[in-house]
């Protein structure tokens, strides 16, 4: 099939895409706060207060029916909870609760002090988890340079997670290749724009355009201006001020660049003929409102599903997240595979074109 523009084959990138960089996914961070939990002597005092949070997340999701792997409970559930719980007579529903849980209270402290340091604590080092030691664990991203390099036209890549792997690609290109984020540079003199996205206001044209959903490690706002801003060294980002939008139902915000990212995605999601999704659990009620209206407003766009150990079962799970019943099977295409080995592959330009839904006797 002939992939004739930009916006024929979009990119949506989870966690999932960044584990072989050694990030770990939402899940695994779960695991790590556990083991730290047993293990180190200042996270050990936080020990009931974790199982307490848990236990009642756990209990919520039982009272909607439900159970084991149905519960949606990662490190974004657990640090949304506990922003929700910090806030206390702050939150708008504080007036209609009589009266706290009498042992959480005593956890957490009567003006909830202990539940903002777990918060914060948990933050701090999911800074250190998104910078791993080795930075040449990501080099497989460089598969989208090679691809790039094939298509000759800007790959649009949306991303959920917090990383800047996709943002390094530019320091590990050959010769001059663009990462547009919206920023021209690093610092508060290099605000946000969302004119860089559009090709008029670009000037050279951009070898990736790159929207980050869910925020990311190293953003940050002016404390007066509150203009959004990018840094080279994340140490100076606060645990208190990450732009990181964590776990809630409603992903929208008002503040740029969130809402304009969505609209962005709603829009080339009903735009793109191949959908590609590499590392996504499909655990985002609004990321798959947007992914089934996509699907709906063309009978013949598809989504290739990039996720190890793919089977029946989790096909299955995707086509209800998505709205499909049990009806849809040609709608999702199954590449069972890592990120690594799919990024890897040197035949991905060809298996990326093949999957593009349409005529396959037109010439490429």
């Amino acid at each position: 099939m002939l992939i004739s523009q930009s916006n024929d084959i979009i990119f949506l990138l989870g966690a999932g895409a960044s584990a072989d960089a050694g990030i770990p996914t939402s899940e695994n961070m779960i695991c790590r706060i556990e083991e730290n939990l047993k293990e180190k002597d200042d996270w050990k005092r936080y020990d009931l207060l974790y199982n307490h949070v848990k236990s009642a997340i756990h209990y919520a999701a039982g009272l909607r029916g439900c159970f084991g792997q149905d519960i949606n409970y990662n490190i974004e559930t657990l640090v949304n909870t506990l922003y929700e719980l910090e806030r206390n007579e702050e939150h708008p529903l504080y007036p209609f609760i009589a009266s706290w849980n009498f042992r959480f209270v005593g956890l957490a402290q009567p003006d909830f002090s202990e539940v903002k340091c777990f918060r914060r604590l948990i933050l701090n080092d999911l800074k250190r988890w998104m910078c791993p030691d080795d930075s040449a664990a990501a080099d497989y991203y460089k598969g989208f340079i090679l691809l790039q390099q094939k298509l000759n036209f800007p790959l649009l890549i949306f991303s959920l997670n917090y990383d800047t792997c996709v943002e390094c690609l530019a320091s590990k290109a050959e010769g001059k290749f663009q990462v547009e984020s919206g920023f021209s540079g690093y610092g508060p003199q290099h605000i946000w724009d969302w004119r860089r996205f559009s090709e008029k206001d670009q000037g050279p044209l951009s070898q990736i355009i790159l929207y980050k959903l869910h925020g990311s490690i190293n953003w940050k706002r002016g404390e007066s201006t509150k203009q959004l801003f990018s840094v080279a060294q994340m140490e100076s980002v606060d645990v208190d001020n990450m732009e990181l939008v964590f776990g809630r139902d409603f992903k929208l915000e008002a503040a740029d660049p969130y809402l304009f990212y969505a609209y962005e995605f709603r829009r080339y999601t009903l735009l793109a003929k191949l959908i590609v999704v590499i590392g996504y659990g499909f655990d985002d009620t609004h990321i798959n409102k947007m992914l089934s209206q996509g699907l709906q407003g063309d009978p013949n766009r598809k989504i290739l599903i990039v996720q190890p150990a793919l089977d029946d079962a989790k096909t299955k799970r995707i086509k209800q997240k998505l709205e499909l019943g049990n009806s849809g099977d040609d709608r999702l295409i199954q590449c069972p595979k890592k990120a690594k080995e799919l990024l890897e592959d040197p035949n991905l330009f060809e298996f990326l074109r093949e999957n593009i839904p349409g005529d396959t006797d037109l010439p490429f």
